[in-house]
């Protein structure tokens, strides 16, 4: 258990009194349907080449060799844009290549019931939680939502705190808490740093105009 934080891209910010809970559970759940929608035409875009190549293998060898090379670049595809699910069983070189009528029933289970699709992913990242936290961005301390400021914001902070170490303390602060992780400016919280800025920069310029992150807090 931990501190996970997955930040997804919305079309529109959530406006309503979040003190109403049907309202802000009708949004979520909105924003859920929303994005499972997409990531299944993204899997099913990516399952392409492997249902040609299962085809064509049912009447050439060389096909079959063919499937079992697609079999892993799929595998390489899917994994890093499904949440950390540390019960998914399909795992590149590790288990048997499945063929593709079993394939597509354990993904469809996993898109079904087990995903979770995200932009960005951090794990025990406290500083993130206090930052939205400390400016205000929380609906509870489960959600929040951040513009493209704050991103430039975090990007800005996460810049100056690796040029100088001293200034970790000021600008991005540590905060316990339940299944946070460590609250130390060491060699983790540097590394921490040096993730997010990569992601953050890559979440930039998948923003657009104003975009906003629905940002999920779970431990």
């Amino acid at each position: 258990m931990g501190l996970d934080i997955y930040f997804h891209r919305v079309k529109r910010q959530f406006e309503g009194d979040p003190t109403d809970i049907k309202q802000f559970n009708e949004f979520t759940d909105q924003v859920d349907q929303d994005a499972q929608e997409t990531f299944r035409k993204k899997v099913d875009t990516l399952m392409k080449p492997l249902r040609e190549a299962w085809e064509n293998a049912k009447t050439n060898d060389y096909w079959k060799g063919i499937y079992n090379e697609r079999y892993f670049t799929f595998v390489g595809k899917l994994r890093p844009i499904i949440a950390k699910n540390y019960e998914w069983k399909i795992r590149p070189f590790t288990d048997k290549i499945l063929e593709l009528p079993e394939l597509e029933e354990t993904v469809k289970k996993e898109v079904d019931g087990y995903w979770e699709q995200y932009d960005c992913y951090f794990r025990k990242v406290n500083f993130l939680f206090k930052y939205f936290e400390d400016k205000g961005k929380m609906v509870d301390q489960y959600y929040a939502f951040v513009d493209r400021e704050d991103v430039e914001d975090i990007i800005d902070k996460c810049e100056r705190v690796q040029k100088n170490h001293d200034l970790a303390h000021e600008l991005l602060p540590t905060q316990d808490g339940f299944f946070f992780g460590g609250t130390d400016y060491d060699k983790w919280y540097f590394s921490d740093i040096k993730d997010c800025l990569r992601q953050m920069k890559r979440y930039l310029k998948l923003c657009k105009g104003k975009g906003t992150a629905y940002v999920i807090f779970s431990w």
